[in-house]
């Protein structure tokens, strides 16, 4: 595909004023002199508008964005302070002005996050500004009112206010002031306020988006890593209570019946008979308990760490699994491994394996935990049927969807990464890498 195909519909139209804004260059310098005027108006909002999309696209951070467009628009307009104020709501207690560029020589006396109490004439250029889309000229050599105090204070002797109302929250004014004299705004000067608005409030409705979806996005993991955290809590009180309190009691009654089979020799063999089968069943509820004591939270990993407490869980898994072959390659001492990653290794393999048995058919299963150039790799592999990552990531409908989805944030909440390498009918490879400590090698390439 050629450059020219390639390029996205704003990076085109961008191009094309580019394009314009030569033309006209030329013109005025090859023109007719009766053109000239026309000319100059034409160039001078093109190259304008050309420098307030330059800002734009140079910057992806809202707060260097927004306040790099403020220099660019007092340039602009050769003004002394230029600024955008929030929220433009004549019923709200306060307001702030988070986004400003001044001259040295009139600097605004207050902070970008400070907030200042509402007063009525504040309110009142909000409700005029708000009633149209036009910008809105203040001062004594303008028909409208004279500036605010607020404004004032800040030697402003003359100013051009416009509502700005992105696509989401509350809407913004923006704003000129002219401290030097007065001052008198010129329709064309008034016409390109307007137009450039547009485009501001365009960008500033993209970045509000994007910083409203990051928040939730970090809201979102924080809450997640806390589910987790209180899951871990949850798992280990259940468990202990499992091993206090009914493993202790079904301890006792298997005890007492071997005790009465003891002291009962003479009795009839059905007696003896009926007595073994309860002690049985009894060793059989005790396994049970066992096995899910340590799905919960197994004792040897708060005692002895997380490789003691995944062979003991590749046991149980063997035992369940009878028909899967379970080859086993941890090859890293319990010293190498943080303390807070144990619980999510361990975890992650637990979920691993236990979609491994369900769902993939197989008949081996290869568990890995290793270190590789300074980073903590755990890897489980089958020979199974496999499965398409990404259509079961993106419809997580069935229970190994909803596993691997759970799986894939544990591991970023962690400070992994994890990588899934599927196809059907080719097996599968679960691997999560965790950093330790700097290193050459490129975990993106390690993945």
């Amino acid at each position: 595909m050629d450059k020219d195909n390639s390029l996205s519909k704003s990076e085109l139209l961008y191009e094309l004023r580019l394009q314009r804004l030569e033309n006209l260059r030329l013109r005025e310098r090859l023109g007719p002199c009766g053109e000239a005027p026309e000319v100059r108006r034409q160039l001078r909002y093109l190259e304008s508008t050309a420098l307030i999309d330059k800002a734009i696209r140079e910057n992806t951070d809202m707060d260097r964005m927004m306040n790099g467009l403020m220099e660019v628009i007092r340039d602009i307009f050769g003004c002394d302070q230029a600024w955008l104020l929030h929220p433009c709501d004549p019923d709200a207690d306060s307001w702030h002005v988070p986004y400003r560029s001044v001259d040295p020589a009139y600097p605004i006396n207050f902070g970008p996050e400070e907030a200042l109490p509402q007063t009525e004439d504040l309110a009142e250029n909000f409700r005029l500004a708000l009633k149209t889309p036009e910008p809105l000229p203040l001062g004594k050599e303008n028909s409208v009112k004279e500036v605010p105090r607020e404004a004032a204070e800040v030697e402003a002797k003359a100013a051009l206010l416009i509502a700005l109302h992105p696509k989401l929250g509350s809407p913004w004014l923006m704003g000129l002031h002219h401290c030097s004299g007065e001052r008198t705004w010129t329709v064309e000067e008034k016409r390109m306020y307007q137009d450039i608005t547009g485009r501001i409030a365009d960008a500033l409705s993209a970045t509000l988006f994007y910083r409203n979806l990051e928040e939730n996005r970090q809201r979102l993991k924080h809450l997640s890593s806390q589910l987790f955290r209180s899951q871990e809590e949850e798992r280990r009180r259940v468990a202990g209570e499992i091993h206090d309190e009914v493993g202790q009691s079904i301890l006792a009654i298997k005890i007492g019946i071997e005790n009465a089979l003891f002291l009962l020799e003479d009795a009839q063999e059905s007696a003896k008979n009926s007595l073994r089968s309860a002690s049985n069943l009894s060793r059989e509820v005790i396994d049970t308990i066992r096995r899910m004591q340590t799905a919960l939270f197994p004792p040897t990993l708060r005692d002895f760490g997380v490789t003691n407490a995944l062979n003991g869980f590749l046991d149980d898994f063997s035992n369940i699994y009878s028909t899967m072959e379970v080859r086993r390659q941890i090859r890293i001492n319990e010293e190498l491994i943080p303390e807070q990653l144990r619980t999510p290794i361990f975890r992650l393999a637990q979920e691993a394996l236990y979609n491994a048995g369900r769902h993939s058919g197989g008949d081996t299963v290869t568990v890995g935990l290793d270190h590789r150039c300074g980073s903590l790799v755990l890897e489980i592999e089958d020979n199974g049927v496999g499965f398409d990552p990404k259509k079961t990531l993106r419809y997580p409908d069935t229970r190994l969807g909803l596993g691997l989805t759970s799986m894939k944030e544990r591991a970023e909440l962690s400070g992994g990464l994890l990588k899934i390498d599927a196809r059907p009918g080719r097996g599968t490879t679960i691997r999560v890498i965790w950093r330790l400590e700097e290193s050459p090698w490129d975990v993106a390439r390690m993945l």
